[in-house]
């Protein structure tokens, strides 16, 4: 009964990853760049594989997943979807299969490295899918389940609870249907505000609307070689780095600010923290910037830029979108130490970000201090707390052994470069960027490089990282785990 609902729900996926290339054959078509074909092929070929998984093994009744079943789903959803994406770039016959899996990974898990190494002279609809698949990878895949699958009789909880693993980022309503609804509307609006608002400021459609999937999705793909690079002007890129900063935010602190919560913001340690800590990082980076001469500083345009370069790339890394403004690789050595940082703690619960979450960052460096203060007070009990209230041992728990588990897959994928002759800078900052989901790092793989070079077992190293990090590991190393299997 499991494995057909399973497959059933690897079925349902395929046929919505196979719908969603309607978009992307529309534009192939408008521009007329010769990709309709490898597009349509690969609509009808993952739409086909999908109907005769799903159809065959169409659950009966509810079958009620358990957490087990739930995370093998996840899991399995997340590879399928990374295989699938890959096909049409396969078809158009610009990648082989590494290429195909790494850009199409890339693109799901909004970690947005790239292996290629001329964007523009890609065709304009496999663009769009590229950018599609952040936008459906940063909340339309599981929203999506929520919404398909409990009307086709099977459960959705599981699913959210396995994808959603760590500090819980909480039901928006009783109903999970209504709950995901109500995610898919948020995503929406905000996505469609900032493309009409990027086109107000002088970007075609076509660039705003890849733009804005790329920004709410945290992903970071371009349109451009340059990135956010070829548009200079001031106005695109404050529009980018406000969506950017709201992506980076619990959703459901949003959705409470539109039903009429005006202190819903203000209301969350976590969102405090991550406000916070970016306002303080760019005064300081500026500070360092205009100290040491990176920028010229003779008027106040000029504080303005540096302040904007500032921002936009702290506030792009942070939350692990990871589109680029400036070659911060001339930084001071400082500067690209706070942009590390931001890169390991990336976003918050919630949020379409990446990274280790801000959320976990405030109760490990609380339970640091508390186990200083124990030293001093052996006799004492405290307790961590934050505004929600006490956090649970079991919760605290959780958190430790996941920045254990964080550092380990880092570390992992860090040997497993520098074994292929990979200089350790550029390894630890590749596994570093792809298990946040960021994308530009440091050395070979800085932000005016890509992943091209890489050999191809790296490349399915990082793959797999990027997928590890998206699903925050549980939903895939609990595969290998021998006891899942046992009844």
């Amino acid at each position: 009964m499991y494995v057909r609902a399973v497959c059933f729900v690897l079925g349902v996926l395929l046929v919505c990853i196979g719908a969603s290339f309607i978009l992307p054959v529309g534009v192939s078509l408008w521009f007329e760049d010769g990709a309709a074909a490898p597009l349509l092929f690969s609509m009808a070929g993952i739409c086909a594989a999908g109907l005769i998984l799903s159809l065959p093994n169409r659950p009966s009744r509810d079958v009620g997943m358990s957490a087990r079943q739930g995370f093998a789903v996840v899991g399995l959803c997340w590879l399928a979807a990374s295989f699938a994406g890959g096909v049409p770039y396969m078809l158009a016959g610009e990648m082989g299969l590494t290429d195909a899996v790494f850009e199409a990974a890339s693109g799901f898990t909004t970690t947005g490295a790239t292996i290629l190494t001329d964007i523009e002279a890609l065709p304009r609809g496999l663009l769009m899918w590229r950018s599609l698949t952040h936008w459906l990878g940063g909340l339309g895949i599981i929203v999506l389940t929520l919404v398909v699958l409990p009307l086709l009789g099977v459960g959705g909880m599981q699913l959210y609870r396995a994808e959603a693993s760590g500090p819980h980022p909480g039901k928006l309503t009783p109903r999970m249907r209504d709950t995901a609804l109500a995610l898919w509307k948020i995503y929406l609006l905000l996505t469609a505000l900032e493309t009409a608002l990027l086109m107000a400021a002088g970007m075609d459609w076509f660039d705003a609307l890849n733009h804005a999937f790329s920004t709410l999705a945290t992903g970071g793909f371009s349109t451009r070689n340059a990135s956010i690079a070829a548009y200079p002007g001031a106005a695109i890129q404050w529009i980018i780095i406000v969506f950017m900063f709201l992506a980076g935010m619990r959703f459901s602190l949003h959705y409470a600010f539109l039903k009429g919560d005006l202190r819903a913001y203000g209301g969350s340690t976590e969102n405090l923290a991550y406000a916070g800590m970016l306002l303080i990082c760019t005064v300081i980076v500026s500070a360092l910037l205009a100290l040491r001469g990176t920028f010229p500083l003779e008027s106040l345009a000029d504080m303005e830029r540096i302040v904007r370069a500032s921002a936009f790339q702290l506030v792009s890394l942070c939350t692990t979108t990871g589109f680029v403004s400036e070659n911060y690789i001339g930084w001071p050595s400082l500067a690209l130490g706070i942009l590390l940082l931001l890169t390991l703690v990336g976003g918050c619960t919630g949020s379409t970000a990446g990274g280790l979450k801000f959320m976990r960052a405030v109760v490990l460096v609380r339970a640091a201090y508390g186990e200083l203060f124990r030293l001093l007070h052996p006799r004492s009990v405290r307790s961590i707390k934050l505004r929600s209230g006490p956090v649970p041992p079991e919760v605290l728990s959780g958190i430790v052994n996941f920045f254990i588990l964080y550092v380990l897959v880092t570390l992992a994928g860090t040997f497993a470069l520098a074994a292929q002759e990979i200089d350790l800078g550029t390894a630890f900052t590749a596994s570093l960027t792809c298990i946040s989901n960021v994308g530009p790092g440091l050395g070979k793989v800085g932000p005016v490089d890509n992943f091209g070079w890489l050999p191809a077992f790296s490349k399915w190293v990082l793959s797999l990282v990027m997928l590890l990090g998206r699903l925050e590991f549980y939903a895939l190393l609990i595969l290998i785990v021998p006891e899942f299997w046992k009844k």
